[in-house]
């Protein structure tokens, strides 16, 4: 009889001063370190399936404290980068997926719900786990700035089955539907019930042979490439204008009704940087999503959450400034208070400076998770 409980499935330790006998060095800026799934433990038997429920990221920091730009991480399943859907900061200020006990109020992070052996038909909008059958590994890269010196690590963690029990589970539960309860609106995800068992794990949620509709955990991050415009205007982390520097931090999504993103969370921060040592003047940020701010207040102005330095209800990461720098404690990014939908509809998060002076570039550090819905082949 197997055991239905969580493991480590993967454990990626990069220690520039090993091995010993010819030490791997630092990681240089704009480089990936991609370590084999045997290097991490990540390699399953050929009769068991995994699923990835929750990261953690121990941050590289060098003795006096100063961070270092371990600046993206995403998973590696099967020998395919997720980074579409995942992509995580490893930065200790905003690290979006910190050690599990050292998360204040211990609001964890995950990438959905594992199987339950107590139910004969399973959620697929809970069970958004990512799915494997051979290994998982992790991909890092270095930022732009100054190498990576200390050690760090990533360890993620989930469930492995034995391919004769899952059966056991019943089946994923479709057809589902997704309903964002602020504006009352409902997406149906119709196709037929899949059967739980080896063949079929792919298939399911968070698998990569999944049938449309395709349902997968979602979390990025993204930093203002441009300042802020000194007006209190909206600043939108969009490529096409070039507001951030990538696809992976694109947050500005024009979707039509095949095309969903359920954001559940969203947090914000603000990172010392040449332009501004000191970060100082953002003061709100939310979503507006056809054309309306969420969320929203008695005028425009003061619609969406208060994020000053100091009051941010947003602030995830390392908990200073709340906190006293020294302290190894970790806030989750924040779960909004309803979850909002995006679909058939222009959507986008934004940031609002005071309307004193800018938000600096890079200074500005969002971050975004949630359920990605595809109905397109």
């Amino acid at each position: 009889m197997e055991h239905f409980e969580l493991r480590c499935l993967c454990d990626a330790f990069r220690d520039p001063a090993a091995p010993v006998a010819a030490p791997i060095g630092a990681q240089a800026v704009n480089t990936w370190w991609r370590p084999t799934p045997a290097a991490v433990f990540g390699e399953l038997e050929a009769d068991e399936r995994g699923e990835i429920v929750f990261a953690e990221i121990w941050s590289p920091v060098t003795a006096p404290g100063v961070e270092e730009e371990l600046k993206k991480i995403v998973i590696v399943a099967d020998g395919e980068e997720l980074g579409k859907y995942v992509s995580l900061s490893g930065i200790r200020a905003t690290v979006m997926a910190p050690p599990k006990d050292r998360i204040w109020s211990g609001n964890l992070y995950s990438f959905g719900t594992p199987l339950d052996i107590t139910q004969a038909v399973q959620n697929p909008l809970a069970n958004t786990t990512f799915k494997y059958k051979q290994n998982v590994t992790v991909a890092t890269l270095a930022g732009a700035t100054v190498a990576i010196t200390q050690a760090y690590r990533i360890r993620l963690w989930g469930k492995v089955y034995k391919n004769g029990e899952l059966p056991r589970f019943g089946q994923m539960g479709f057809p589902a539907y997704l309903t964002e309860r602020t504006r009352n609106r409902t997406v149906l995800l119709t196709k037929a019930a899949i059967p739980i068992n080896a063949d079929t794990w792919l298939t399911l949620p968070g698998g990569k042979d999944q049938a449309i509709p395709k349902v997968n955990p979602f979390a990025r991050y993204a930093y203002n490439l441009l300042a802020t415009d000194a007006q209190q205007g909206d600043y939108q982390f969009r490529l096409s204008t070039g507001g951030v520097l990538e696809e992976q931090e694109n947050m500005y999504w024009e979707f039509d009704e095949l095309d969903a993103l359920f954001i559940k969370s969203l947090g914000v921060k603000l990172v010392p940087t040449v332009a501004m040592p000191v970060p100082a003047n953002l003061a709100r940020t939310g979503l507006r999503i056809d054309g309306n701010y969420h969320p929203k207040g008695p005028t425009t102005r003061i619609s969406m959450f208060p994020t000053t330095v100091g009051i941010n209800e947003l602030n995830f990461g390392h908990l200073a400034p709340f906190a006293p720098v020294a302290h190894p404690y970790y806030a989750a990014i924040p779960k909004l208070p309803q979850p909002y939908l995006i679909w058939n509809e222009i959507g986008y998060p934004v940031i609002r400076d005071d309307g004193v002076a800018a938000v600096a570039l890079n200074t500005a550090v969002l971050a975004l998770t949630g359920i990605r819905i595809e109905m397109r082949g």
